[in-house]
């Protein structure tokens, strides 16, 4: 299995982890030449994808390897606690 590591990704969540602001996080990123993050996608780290990665080492991979989106997050937690109906 050859997976290919996501910088930003990596960075973004090690920067949520430890409780980085959005001009911290932003001079990380700079230094390290990649693009910045504006004050939404910032908020969307620290407050949905940290939380979710912290909790769950299979999204954790998914971001970091895999750069899964939103929707992505949002229909797997969909199909996880969706109950199933017996007919």
């Amino acid at each position: 299995m050859n997976q290919k590591l996501n910088h930003r990704n990596l960075l973004l969540l090690a920067g949520a982890s430890q409780g980085l602001t959005l001009g911290q996080i932003n001079d990380k990123l700079e230094k390290r030449l990649l693009k910045a993050i504006g004050a939404l996608d910032w908020a969307l780290w620290t407050n949905f994808y940290y939380p979710l990665a912290k909790h769950n080492i299979v999204y954790e991979k998914e971001l970091i390897y895999n750069n899964r989106s939103l929707s992505w997050f949002a229909n797997d937690l969909k199909q996880r606690y969706q109950k199933q109906t017996i007919s």
